[in-house]
């Protein structure tokens, strides 16, 4: 199977690129467009701007999250011949083993975070009421931020990985 995935690597090394360029980028969205421009708005149109724009950019993050940590999986499984114990070796596999670890956990956080903040601003809900919405909003004023700390320092963990510093 390894084998099979050494043909492959360059596509999937491309792939794994794009997706983590794009979800940082996508997050870099979220906190310089999309927070401040939803903190405009009250009542109604928060609830309004909420469910029309985020649930495309939750299903996008999911998209991008995933892609960029199985390929990168692929990549690591693929590089180390499933010695996985050659990560703790050297500051290449050291910097692969801490971003690769943070990526994951920040995909299972959204994973888990997107369910909860869709059904709290009412997505498939007929009505929600404003202390929800809120409280939604508190969330994506201080989420995306963290979100996006972690996320550009796994980014730079994976260029020092690559290059060295």
């Amino acid at each position: 199977m390894l084998d099979f995935l050494q043909e492959w690597l360059i596509p999937i090394r491309w792939v794994h690129v794009i997706a983590g360029s794009l979800w940082i980028g996508e997050v870099v969205v979220i906190n310089f467009i999309l927070i401040p421009v939803l903190s405009k708005y009250e009542g109604e149109n928060r609830k309004l701007f909420l469910t029309s724009i985020f649930p495309k950019i939750f299903t996008l993050a999911s998209v991008l999250s995933a892609t960029a940590v199985i390929t990168g999986l692929i990549q690591v499984l693929t590089i180390t011949n499933g010695n996985l114990d050659i990560l703790t070796e050297n500051r290449w596999g050291i910097s692969i083993l801490i971003g690769g670890s943070l990526a994951i956990i920040l995909t299972l956080f959204h994973f888990f975070m997107e369910n909860r903040l869709a059904k709290k601003i009412g997505i498939g809900v007929t009505q929600s009421d404003d202390e929800a919405l809120a409280e939604v909003h508190l969330k994506l004023k201080i989420v995306p931020r963290v979100g996006l700390g972690v996320i550009t320092l796994i980014f730079f963990l994976m260029m020092f990985a690559v290059r060295g510093i």
